[in-house]
């Protein structure tokens, strides 16, 4: 889960250097988004599967039923804050018009696919003084800090593609609108920006927040918050959260529920299931949903530079190599002159060595 503590390591070494984290980083089985990336080289699958039923009061009670499947993929650029995402779903649905046709009907088709980037541009665990062990205090460690409440924060943006005009605004019954209120047709291409927060608390707690406008250009922006809170339980391998989503525009408007457990199957895969709906009754709103996600795992830790004693170091070397190849003309050079001294003392013993002629007087 995406803001989950699976083992202690997950929010304390891996968080304070870089966004790879030893056990997968999902944001299943929430909506939102977690502030943190999956980390550079790391492609994850998060998939799910729901059954869903919306049922509108103030359209005679048409209802709605249908299974969904979605699909999320991310992917950790060469930046370790960088990551790139592609999301959407597959929809089959019935729909039963008790309002003006009494008729019902079977549709097949993909929704709205969405493709985007998200970068982190502050991490708090970075700041050893904020975030690391108290040696002396077994008290410090057990309380929330002021510190624990400046959270990490990202920026997302991105475009949602419609490959077929079934499913406005997030409104499962706007045909049904469409016809008695003259809305008009989304655009088939609409941009999204939005920000995500993420705090830690006490090793077990953590919070996301996601606040975002959708729809750009459609004449219905869309507004939409999400709040997620997820806790770690005694077995590091399981997690619950819960989630609250508001959506607000001129077309619909709702709020959600959600509530779900995941385990982690290992460090590379979660299995989750979750279940939630809405308060109101136009429409109201069920489903429960089963997932799971899987992480290709080609990260490798760089170390980071001091590029002071990089420097350092490459003018060592450059001063040892300077000195080697001193040290070796100098070799050379008193090579040569033993060698000639050599030569000279070896003429001096044969000439010591030769044999004297004897001299004869002549008289």
């Amino acid at each position: 889960m995406k803001k989950r503590l699976s083992i202690l390591l997950l929010f304390i070494s891996p968080c304070l250097f870089s966004q790879y984290t030893e056990t997968i980083n999902s944001n299943r089985p929430g909506t939102s988004r977690g502030a943190f990336s999956v980390g550079r080289d790391v492609l994850q699958f998060e998939i799910g599967g729901n059954n869903y039923s919306f049922t509108h009061a103030n359209l005679n009670d048409s209802e709605i039923r249908g299974i969904n499947a979605t699909y999320n993929i991310r992917y950790g650029l060469y930046l370790e804050n960088l990551e790139i995402f592609l999301n959407g779903s597959y929809n089959t649905r019935d729909i039963i018009d008790n309002y003006k046709y009494n008729i019902s009907q079977k549709e097949n088709f993909l929704a709205e696919h969405s493709l985007g980037v998200k970068y982190l541009i502050f991490d708090p665990f970075k700041n050893k003084k904020w975030h690391s062990e108290d040696l002396y205090s077994w008290r410090s460690n057990k309380k929330i800090k002021l510190t624990d409440l400046i959270p990490a924060v990202s920026i997302f943006a991105g475009g949602d593609y419609l490959f077929e005009n079934n499913i406005q605004y997030d409104d499962q019954f706007f045909y049904l609108k469409q016809e008695n209120f003259g809305y008009q047709d989304q655009n088939t291409i609409l941009p999204f920006i939005g920000i995500a927060t993420q705090n830690h608390f006490l090793g077990k707690w953590v919070v996301v927040n996601n606040l975002s406008l959708e729809n750009f250009g459609s004449g219905y922006n869309k507004i939409n918050y999400i709040f997620t809170l997820t806790h770690n339980l005694s077995n590091p391998r399981w997690s619950i959260f819960a989630e609250y989503q508001i959506i607000e525009n001129d077309i619909y408007s709702d709020n959600f529920f959600k509530f779900g457990i995941a385990n982690l199957v290992s460090k590379n895969l979660q299995v989750d299931l979750n279940f939630g709906g809405s308060l109101k009754n136009t429409p109201s709103n069920s489903y429960i949903d089963f997932g799971f996600s899987k992480r290709l795992d080609w990260h490798r830790d760089k170390l980071p530079i001091d590029r002071k004693k990089l420097k350092e170091l490459r003018d060592k070397l450059k001063q040892e190599k300077k000195t080697e190849k001193s040290n070796k003309k100098d070799s050379k050079k008193v090579g040569k002159q033993n060698k000639k001294q050599s030569r000279q003392e070896k003429k001096q013993i044969k000439k010591a060595n030769k044999p004297q002629r004897k001299k004869f007087l002549i008289f």
